[in-house]
């Protein structure tokens, strides 16, 4: 072999790191572990509905109760056989509940009102007592379903949040004669601290009332520790957060303005306010406490709110159309009458807007007029009424009717704004559609899932009212929220690509954020659960 071909031999040798008697190649190194994987939230898993399976927990706890009347001190009690156990997430705690009951006092309407209650309290302070600013959280059967209370304890007396967070919701199985009861709530404290922190050392208890008789306040009552005042033998919760888990969040790049009613300044008139979603800024806009505010509509260029007003809620004849823009300047009435006018909706270019009048006897009909208030047309017709108008992005007008349906079951249409070319887009029976909103192809609306006129119907916010989307050619709808829960005001965000809509757990009414399948991202509006009525434009 020559010198020039030993040097290309040591040359390919070299490269291929093995010639002849050369060293072994080595293994490559071992890929770094892969990154713990998220599990499913609390929040994802569990449909707050008072159904709880017991089968996900790896353990439980059972324990005796004695209810004691206490009207009656020689009452000896009875029994009750209580299961409950608990999960937590990095973020929330699911508490699941079950126990004896042969009765089912859950009146509404009669006297006296008999209930039964389910009651966590929490000694968030952790100082060996219940005292003021100690967490609350009740359920208490109540119809058809329950309501959920979100609580605080102030100097004896039980007070509702100012800003309500958590779930919880009863059933009652009447041939188990049986009640089990899910809590879905936050570890952490609201912004006005009257939830408190919950971590693995915090004091709880369960209070059982059975057959709470109001207005005088007396039933059976018992607890699942020994005393409700003193928490030095109540145990902790005793968990621990080492796992990861996956939560939906609000999207960044959100854009256009939310306009809503709030009552958490104002009281029960509420007052108007604007929210920016890209920058997460709330500004007030109108401070008017003498005037009652609903039905709001912001207009396409973001200037100006239409609503209804009157002196009061109830004080229907005085319902009128004002105006405002959206600084709080420019307070302008635009109809004057002894009739009720309301739910006003911009058109596409805001020079006209469209509202519903009741003049018509026993009828409703929608009405349009110019920006200033000048009237342009009422769309009459003989036996009808329609509601809840609001303009499509071809500019025809969606709404609800009794035209195709018999009330108090109500359907979605879409017409021409002069009146022509009715389209029914909706048709389910035993149930009403209200306060449709329209992109170019779809309109969005709640459905209450009751046979009944739900605003004489005091059972209402027990009853589940879910989101649906529906094509507005009328071929087709899909339910995108149905989770028990009172959802209603729903709206496309300016792209289309989220769906806002309202929450209410019957005490606090919250706007949350969807995406187009409706899964739930958040709550959209923090530290406000006061909300009355929502629009996005």
């Amino acid at each position: 072999m020559t010198g020039f071909s030993k040097v290309i031999m040591m040359m390919f040798c070299v490269g291929l790191t093995s010639c002849g008697g050369g060293s072994s190649p080595q293994p490559p190194p071992p890929p770094p572990p892969a990154p713990p994987q998220a599990k499913p939230s609390l929040a994802s898993r569990f449909v707050i509905d008072g159904v709880a399976d017991f089968s996900v927990f790896s353990q439980t706890n059972t324990q005796t109760v004695k209810l004691f009347d206490s009207a009656n001190s020689a009452d000896p009690g009875r029994d009750i056989n209580v299961e409950w156990g608990f999960l937590n997430d990095d973020r929330d705690i699911y508490l699941a509940v079950r126990w004896d009951d042969p009765t089912h006092n859950n009146t509404l309407n009669s006297t006296p009102m008999n209930f039964d209650v389910l009651k966590l309290i929490l000694d968030s302070n952790k100082n060996g007592m219940v005292d003021t600013n100690d967490d609350e959280h009740l359920i208490v059967a109540s119809g058809s379903s329950s309501h959920y209370l979100d609580d605080y304890f102030d100097n004896g007396t039980d007070v509702e949040d100012s800003i309500g967070d958590g779930q919880g919701r009863l059933k009652y199985d009447a041939a188990a004669m049986q009640y089990t009861a899910e809590f879905l709530i936050s570890q952490s404290a609201d912004a006005n601290n009257q939830d408190g922190i919950i971590d693995s050392t915090t004091p709880f208890n369960l209070i059982f009332t059975d057959n709470l008789q109001l207005p005088v306040a007396v039933g059976n009552f018992g607890s699942l520790f020994p005393s409700t005042t003193d928490t030095s033998a109540w145990p902790a919760f005793s968990f621990t957060n080492g796992d990861t888990f996956e939560h939906a969040s609000i999207p960044s790049g959100l854009t256009g303005l939310i306009a809503f009613i709030s009552d958490h300044e104002a009281g029960s008139n509420g007052d108007i306010y604007t929210f920016n979603p890209a920058t997460g800024v709330t500004n007030r806009v109108t401070n008017l406490p003498n005037l009652f505010k609903d039905n709001i509509s912001l207009s396409h260029d973001r200037t100006r709110i239409a609503f209804h007003g009157a002196p009061d809620q109830n004080s229907f004849d005085q319902y009128e159309i004002y105006t405002v823009n959206v600084d709080g300047s420019g307070l302008t009435q635009l109809t004057t009458n002894v009739i009720l006018d309301g739910h006003p909706a911009w058109s596409l270019d805001d020079s006209k807007i469209a509202y519903v009048s009741f003049r018509e006897q026993n009828a409703e009909s929608i009405v349009i007029m110019d920006s200033s208030g000048v009237e342009i047309n009422e769309i009459a017709v003989a036996g009808a009424s329609d509601n809840d108008p609001d303009y499509t992005a071809d500019g025809r007008i969606v709404f609800k009717t009794n035209r195709f349906s018999t009330a108090p079951n109500l359907r979605i249409a879409v017409m021409n704004e002069d009146g022509s070319n009715v389209i029914q887009v909706t048709d389910i029976t035993g149930k009403s559609d209200h306060d449709p909103i329209a992109n170019d192809s779809n309109t969005l609306f709640e459905r209450f899932s009751k046979d009944t006129e739900f605003s004489t119907d005091s059972d209402f916010i027990n009853v589940g009212w879910d989101i649906i989307q529906a094509k507005l050619d009328g071929s087709g709808e899909t339910t995108l929220l149905a989770d028990g829960w009172v959802n209603w005001l729903p709206l496309y965000d300016p792209t289309s690509q989220y769906i806002a809509h309202q929450k209410t757990v019957s005490s606090y009414t919250e706007v949350r954020l969807m995406d187009a399948t409706g899964k739930n991202l958040g709550r959209l509006i923090p530290d406000l659960t006061k909300i009355r009525y929502i629009d996005w434009k």
